[in-house]
């Protein structure tokens, strides 16, 4: 990529592209290194080596976040409404901000895909190892890529998985991980905790009955 060809992409209208809005370490697209600002193309393939790290604005207000050591194609199709991902090996975290009808959002590895709606998930490929999927917020549904089976994955739950998937797993947390502790320790920008579960709050019909009687005796 040229000097030229970089300043023209970097003038790009903000929030209608994807953009490197953190960076560290070595992390390639093209053939040569990133910084922050820099607007990513539809296609581009992202590498980052060992302390190599980056956080990806997509349009509509998603993120994603790269660890280190990782290979991740991002999507082909330049449109707002859909957007794919191919993870190679190393680890991904994506927060997905609520998407519209019609709209979709995927993550794929070599044994699976994950889609999503408004979520909050990590993604973790390697050579030696079965794939993990563990979601935070929201829900996900992950599926083989040969349509062998199908899990939808609650907050707090987990996946692991080449080709078979024994079924979703429970788990409290990630202590001591190092990619997720650099996640847990920068905030998105919204000032949310990113990593920390979040499991949708459940109706109790009967204490929501206590509850309207209480509020109906004081108000007579």
């Amino acid at each position: 990529m040229t000097w030229l060809a970089l300043a023209v992409l970097m003038c790009a209208p903000a929030g209608e592209s994807m953009t490197a809005t953190l960076v560290e370490g070595p992390v390639i697209v093209a053939g040569a290194p990133i910084v922050i600002g820099a607007v990513l193309q539809p296609g581009d393939t992202v590498a980052t080596q060992a302390g190599g790290r980056a956080e990806i604005a997509l349009p509509g207000g998603s993120l994603l976040r790269i660890g280190e050591n990782t290979r991740l194609t991002l999507s082909p199709i330049p449109a707002r409404s859909e957007f794919s991902a191919r993870l190679f090996f190393g680890n991904l975290w994506a927060r997905v901000h609520k998407l519209a009808s019609g709209e979709t959002f995927r993550v794929e590895t070599e044994n699976g895909v994950a889609g999503v709606r408004g979520t909050e998930f990590r993604v973790e490929a390697g050579q030696e190892q079965p794939d993990l999927v563990r979601v935070y917020e929201g829900t996900v549904q992950v599926a083989a890529r040969d349509g062998r089976w199908s899990h939808a994955l609650e907050a707090g739950t987990g996946l692991r998985f080449r080709r078979e998937a024994e079924g979703p797993h429970i788990f409290d947390g990630e202590g001591g991980h190092p990619f997720m502790e650099w996640v847990r320790s920068r905030k998105t920008a919204d000032g949310v905790e990113p990593g920390r579960i979040r499991r949708a709050e459940t109706r109790n019909p009967e204490q929501e009955h206590r509850t309207r009687e209480r509020v109906r005796r004081r108000d007579r």
